[in-house]
């Protein structure tokens, strides 16, 4: 750590190097070394730190994500294993979000597609209610963005 510290010297206030030195100190004492095999099969989840408000980070965390998530896999469904490469669109709901929006009440599915391809204002079957239900107004975000889709898919290349 004495070593961080001379080559910050002059770089940054004492307060500043004390700071980080004792972060790295926790990171050390609670973390646990990376292992990419473990990453892969799903064991271990790396950390990065940024913000996607300021953009700070984003582009180094997209790159190294692309090169470290797991290729698609199946999933257990109501109707049994969905493949990836299914033809047939399959897709869960993840996480149900309110009032996103503070000049309406609105409500937002989060949804992960398993496999298929989405397109919008399709008529798909919702398995926890039993009823079909048009999927009229797809949106995706991007830090603070937020834009209307036509359409997408589960499916993805990567470099390895």
């Amino acid at each position: 750590m004495d070593e961080l510290g001379d080559i910050l010297k002059g770089t940054v206030d004492d307060h500043t190097i004390g700071q980080l030195e004792e972060e790295l100190l926790l990171l050390d004492e609670a973390g646990n070394s990376f292992d990419f095999e473990a990453v892969k099969a799903g064991k271990q989840t790396p950390v990065f730190f940024g913000s996607a408000v300021s953009s700070f980070g984003v582009p180094t965390f997209l790159e190294h994500y692309l090169k470290m998530a797991p290729a698609p896999q199946p999933r257990r469904s109501s109707a049994g294993m969905i493949q990836p490469d299914n033809e047939q669109f399959s897709g869960f709901i993840f996480k149900i979000q309110a009032n996103m929006n503070p000049a309406h009440r609105d409500r937002i599915a989060f949804m992960r597609i398993c496999s298929g391809k989405f397109q919008r204002g399709m008529t798909v079957y919702l398995d926890r209610t039993k009823k079909p239900i048009k999927l009229a107004q797809p949106q995706q975000f991007f830090a603070d963005s937020r834009e209307m889709i036509d359409e997408a898919s589960g499916r993805y290349c990567r470099a390895l």
